[in-house]
């Protein structure tokens, strides 16, 4: 089932924000500067490359498909948000310092042509950054796959492999790819994003399930903040 994000996006938007250890990653491994250019693809409402720009004051794009997400995306004066997708990214060649995308590979019909546009728009010598997880860090998913374990099944079968996601680079010409894991936790006391379905693996599942699920956690809830866990692989 594909995620109808123009129908998500208010809920996404009051929700959802940037995670901080994924800007502290982009930065940890390359140079940016206000002169850099640096571009988001699927960026949703813009969390992130927001972020990074208040971050490093560099120049910030992003692309994303869906109008709903795009129109809660923040205004600030250097960034813009265009339509646009992971398979056709609306820039020239050789056009950006550095690419990255958050939780979106496993959207995409086809990784190896989001590698090909992404080779395609960095300059020589820039740099591309994919956050995706792997099997491992969606069965221990919290809250996400302790109260829904049915949405960790729904979400492993559409994750793409980081073996498949490197192999692909390598053969779109990408060099000196890595691979590495980042991890953070925190603690919930709301459950309205879960209640919302701000998570497209939530909207994967049947309502008995989800209800279920929901209860549970907000019984939790009542009792003390929840732990939350975030984690990445990051290619």
């Amino acid at each position: 089932m594909k995620t109808d994000y123009d129908t998500i996006a208010d809920a996404y938007a009051l929700s959802r924000r940037e995670s901080e250890h994924v800007i502290v990653e982009l930065q940890s491994f390359c140079s940016l500067t206000p002169v850099s250019k640096v571009l988001e693809v699927g960026c949703g409402t813009a969390n992130h490359i927001h972020a990074l720009i208040d971050s490093v004051d560099c120049a910030g794009w992003g692309v994303e498909p869906s109008e709903g997400m795009r129109r809660h995306a923040p205004v600030h004066s250097r960034l813009n948000v265009c339509q646009g997708s992971a398979e056709f990214i609306p820039f020239e060649d050789a056009f950006f310092d550095l690419l990255f995308a958050v939780n979106v590979i496993h959207h995409l019909p086809s990784p190896r042509k989001y590698f090909e546009e992404s080779f395609r728009v960095l300059r020589p010598g820039g740099w591309i950054c994919t956050f995706t997880d792997s099997t491992e860090m969606i069965q221990r998913r919290e809250p996400l796959s302790r109260y829904w374990p049915s949405s960790a099944e729904a979400d492993i079968a559409r994750y793409p492999t980081a073996a498949a996601l490197l192999d692909a680079m390598d053969q779109v010409g990408f060099i000196n790819i890595t691979s590495r894991e980042i991890k953070k936790t925190s603690r919930i006391a709301d459950a309205t994003p879960y209640r919302e379905r701000a998570f497209s693996c939530l909207r994967l599942i049947d309502d008995v399930q989800f209800e279920e699920g929901l209860r549970l956690l907000e019984e939790d809830l009542h009792k003390g903040p929840v732990r939350v866990t975030s984690e990445y692989v990051c290619i």
